[in-house]
This record gives structure tokens, C-alpha cells and sequence, in this order.
């Protein structure tokens, strides 16, 4: 059984970091795709100025998470309905596919076209949503005892983890050509699609299955069923216990995420002049600081016996980590640095929310113990938090050009602190309960009269 734990969480873990490499892909190679559309020879040029171009990428970065997030809602209500391997198997798929007509056909054929990039990349986003909610639900159904913060700080960094080598693989590749890290990435996934697929269970099959008896296997799967309860519809997940707070909270953490997700190389390539293959490298160090606070948080999220106190600590750090970030300037080595400490406090609680919090909020005992409710509220969280993210990849190119990148990091800044605002009253009450008496370790951790406060 252990055995096959491990294996679960190693498909899953690596699965959902190829879903992520293909959604860096692009972040990575921007600048190359943008002097392309300007100033390639063979073809006129598809935006007059940089602006234009700049501002479509900014467009293009908030059409995938507007369709990721619309998605996310439908793929989290439609997993707890259907087999969620399949679901996440069909995302990699086919979303891959949408990624290379997006990336690599344009160039190849070269033929470049404004409602190609658009339909071909809301198709990406909408694709790339299979992914989270179905992973989310597979790992609670295997993982979801006691130290649930640690597993899922360790499996949330699958998302960092994603990044990086997304980034390693395109740095790597876009010397032959940007469009050939589109195809690439794309490749891997597709074939680990397949693994997910036949490799896994979605969740722990009993004895009582494994019989050849048809007609018992049956009446054996319709009692699981029963036990394991309905799932929930929207409105009713967000008015469970912790949820509509976290769901606002990860709307702004998530913008900020996502900012440096989309937009890091870019900055680093336009504010310093450095090589855009450098820039993805260096880039990395952000994943790294993700890696280490999603685990260190989760960690300590479990001795505590809660995790709002964490991840509120963790995000009035970020205040001062994303201040000294923008006045760190091109010093290569402490450029790294303060970009893994930004990482560790942006990233690392992201992770924890969309990770741990996500199984809390979807396991808590106001749900009595149904289990079908799962992918549907991880869909709403993330969700809620990538609608956030669509509205701030529009309006970050615009400030950008009006006022300066100084002024973008003091946005990251007030949003981070908006973030701190809106579980303040989720923290203080666990502060409270810290105070008071320590809560024995594996008890639930949205338990008691006070959590339905929220």
C-alpha cells in the first residue's frame, strides 16, 4: 500500500509539474516572440510598435487565465462527477496539442495571425484547467491522513518544481529556435499523459472489489458511493466554512504568483539587458524559494495544528522581500538571492492554499465526512484565485508602460497586504486557540464553532 502511495504521489507530482513547464513556456521565450512579430524580415510585421506587441503578450497571459479560470470551475464540478485521471490525462493531452498550434505552427509555417494566438491559446487555458482540481482529488484520496501539510507542501512544489524545468528545458531549446520549446515541452507532457492514464488509480481499491463476481462488484462500488456522499454544487462550496475567505485572498496572492510566472524574464531581459536565456535561468531561483516555502510551510503549518498564522506570516514578509526585489538592481548574485526569499514568501504560500488548504477546505467537518466534494472546492479556489490573476496580467503591462516596473512591485505589495486582510480574522482566531491550548497533532484543522465564523 505505502508502495503504491509513493508511486501515486510521484505520477501526480510529476504530472501537474509538466502542466506547468508548458505553461512557462511562453513566459520564457517572449521576448524572442516579440521581435519576431516586429522585426522578422520574411513577413510584415504583425504590431507597429513594441507597445502593441508587449500589451497582446500582457492580453494573451490574461485570455489564459480568464479561460483557465472559468474552466477551473467547470473541471472541478465535472471531477467529482467523472474518473479524475482521465480528466487529468485528457488535459495534458490535448492541451499540449493546443499549446504546439499555438507556439510552433505559426512560426513554421510562417503565418502569424491575432485570432490564431487568441482562439488557439483561450483552447491552452481552457484545457490546462483539467489539471489541478482532478490531481488535487487523487491526492486527497490517497494522502489524506495526518501531516497533510508537509505531504501537500512537498506535492504543491510540483508546481515550482514545473516551472523550473519548463525554464531549464526552453533556455536549453531556444537556440535551435523559440518555436521548438513550444513543441518540446509539449512532447513530454503527451507522453506523460499516457502514464497517468494507465499507471494509476485514482484512488485505493478495496478487497471487497477485487472479487469476479460482477453482480458483487456492483453492489460493492454503489455502497462506496453511498458512503463517500454527493457532490456539491458551487454555491454550495462557497459558503462553506473558510472557503469565499480564501477564495479572496487567493485572488490577489495568485496575480502576484502569476506575475512573476508570466512576466520575470521579460523584466529582467528588458530592465538590465541581459540575455533572454540568461534571464530564464536566473528566473529559476523564484521556483527554488517556492519549493522551500511550500515545504517549510507546510511543515510548521502541522506542528502548529494551523495554517492561517503561517501563511500570514509568510505574506507580511513578502512585503518587505518584493520592496528590497525592486530596488535590488543588476547585481547577479543578489538579484538570485532576494528573488528566492520573494519566492519562498509569494509562492511558498500560493502553494499551501492551493495545496493543504485546498484539502482542509474540502474535507472540513461541515461536509460530514463527503469526500465528492473535493476537486469541486480545490476548482473554486483556484479558480477564484485565477480570475484574479486574468485582471492582473492586463492591467501589469499598463503600468508598466505609464509609470515603470518600480511601480508594478509596489502594486505586488499592496495586493500581497489585501491578501493578509482577507483571512486576518481566520488567523487571529487561531492565534487565539494557539494561545489557549495547543491543538493535538492530526486534528482536523477548520475544527470547532469558531471556524464557521469565517
Amino acid at each position: 500500500m505505502e508502495r503504491r502511495k509513493l508511486w501515486v504521489f510521484a505520477v501526480t507530482f510529476i504530472s501537474y509539474g509538466l502542466y506547468h513547464a508548458c505553461r512557462k513556456t511562453l513566459a520564457g521565450v517572449k521576448s524572442s516572440v516579440k521581435n519576431d512579430w516586429l522585426f522578422n524580415g520574411s513577413h510584415p510585421p504583425l504590431f507597429e510598435t513594441e507597445v502593441e506587441a508587449k500589451a497582446f503578450l500582457g492580453t494573451l497571459d490574461a485570455i489564459f487565465m480568464g479561460a483557465y479560470a472559468a474552466a477551473l470551475f467547470f473541471w472541478g464540478w465535472l471531477g467529482d462527477r467523472l474518473n479524475p485521471k482521465k480528466v487529468v490525462a485528457a488535459g495534458m493531452i490535448f492541451s499540449s496539442i493546443a499549446l504546439i498550434l499555438f507556439g510552433a505552427v505559426p512560426k513554421m509555417l510562417n503565418w502569424y495571425s491575432v485570432p490564431w494566438y487568441v482562439i488557439t491559446y483561450i483552447a491552452f487555458g481552457l484545457l490546462q484547467a483539467c489539471g489541478w482540481p482532478s490531481e488535487i482529488a487523487i491526492m486527497a484520496n490517497w494522502w489524506g491522513g495526518a501531516n497533510r501539510g508537509l505531504v501537500m507542501g512537498i506535492w504543491a512544489a510540483c508546481q515550482p518544481v514545473g516551472n523550473i524545468v519548463g525554464s531549464i528545458a526552453t533556455a536549453a531549446v531556444l537556440p535551435i529556435g523559440y518555436e521548438y520549446t513550444f513543441v518540446f515541452n509539449s512532447l513530454l507532457t503527451i507522453v506523460f499523459g499516457f502514464v497517468v492514464l494507465w499507471g494509476i488509480d485514482s484512488k485505493p481499491t478495496c478487497s471487497a472489489t477485487a472479487g469476479s463476481d460482477v453482480e458483487g462488484r456492483s453492489v460493492s462500488r454503489t455502497s462506496s458511493i453511498s458512503e463517500e456522499g454527493e457532490p456539491i454544487g458551487l454555491i454550495q462550496a462557497v459558503f462553506l466554512p473558510g472557503v469565499f475567505a480564501y477564495c479572496l485572498c487567493n485572488a490577489c496572492l495568485k496575480l502576484v504568483n502569476y506575475a512573476f510566472f508570466f512576466w520575470l524574464p521579460l523584466y529582467l531581459t528588458e530592465a538590465y539587458q541581459w540575455d533572454e536565456s540568461k534571464a530564464d535561468k536566473l528566473s529559476i531561483w523564484y521556483d527554488v524559494g517556492g519549493i522551500v516555502g511550500s515545504v517549510v510551510g507546510g511543515y510548521v503549518s502541522d506542528k502548529m495544528g494551523c495554517r492561517a498564522p503561517t501563511i500570514s506570516a509568510m505574506l507580511i514578509a513578502s512585503l518587505g522581500a518584493l520592496w528590497m526585489y525592486a530596488q535590488i538592481g543588476p547585481h547577479w548574485f543578489w538579484n538570485g538571492l532576494v528573488m528566492t526569499l520573494v519566492g519562498i514568501t509569494v509562492s511558498g504560500p500560493y502553494n499551501l492554499i492551493v495545496g493543504s488548504i485546498s484539502i482542509d477546505l474540502g474535507s472540513q467537518p461541515a461536509l460530514a465526512g463527503n469526500s465528492q466534494a473535493m476537486s469541486t472546492v480545490s476548482g473554486l479556489l483556484d479558480g477564484t484565485g485565477s480570475a484574479g490573476s486574468a485582471v492582473g496580467q492586463l492591467i501589469i503591462p499598463v503600468v508598466q508602460d505609464t509609470v515603470g516596473w518600480q511601480a508594478v512591485f509596489y502594486l505586488f505589495i499592496a495586493l500581497n497586504a489585501v491578501s493578509v486582510l482577507c483571512i486576518a480574522k481566520r488567523t487571529v482566531l487561531d492565534v487565539k486557540r494557539l494561545l489557549r491550548d495547543r491543538r493535538p497533532e492530526g486534528a482536523p484543522l477548520l475544527l470547532g464553532e469558531d471556524s464557521h465564523e469565517d
